[in-house]
């Protein structure tokens, strides 16, 4: 038994070593794609693309990242967790505002994926109805001034955004809470 800790420990060093490193150049790699996305460079994506930069926004931001399944995902485009687990819903809209549906979709998931909150992400802006729903729900809304500031703190190397810190932004429902 001594003998496999032996040899496998320094192993398991090394292994954990290699994983950094190409972690830390993932990383910036990343870094750089995000440094020359503009937000009208993101309003030419598909959906599917979009998911994929908020992905990597998440992930840049420090969050670990899940995809959920193309379809039934249960209202969520992706899991993320840093100290909390959070669910978003990633909308791609052009010139007309992400409306509440959006908000219910994402709600729906966050007992379904165990998560402690949700959020919505959008290139665009939220409706009034939207923003009086997630706010009732207890629902983080990231629109395009938030993906602006998001891209200028990765070009300053700054972390002033509220993408690196959603749990910030998190007010849980006081009426919820005391049920």
């Amino acid at each position: 038994m001594k003998l496999i800790k032996i040899i496998f420990f320094p192993i398991t060093i090394l292994v954990w070593g290699v994983k950094k490193l190409i972690n830390k150049f993932s990383s910036v790699r990343i870094g750089k794609f995000l440094t020359d996305l503009t937000l009208p460079k993101i309003d030419t994506l598909t959906g599917e693309q979009f998911e994929d930069v908020c992905k990597l926004m998440f992930q840049f931001a420090g969050y670990n990242v899940k995809t959920t399944p193309a379809s039934n995902d249960y209202g969520a485009d992706l899991v993320i967790s840093k100290k909390l687990t959070i669910v978003v819903q990633a909308k791609l809209y052009y010139k007309h505002g992400v409306g509440n549906h959006s908000v219910q979709e994402v709600t729906s998931a966050i007992k379904y994926y165990n998560a402690h909150f949700a959020c919505v992400i959008t290139n665009w802006k939220f409706t009034k109805q939207a923003q009086t729903m997630a706010q009732m729900q207890s629902v983080v809304l990231i629109d395009r001034q938030d993906v602006e500031d998001f891209l200028l703190d990765v070009k300053q190397g700054t972390k002033h955004s509220k993408m690196f810190n959603l749990e910030k932004h998190f007010k849980p429902n006081v009426n919820e809470l005391q049920k």
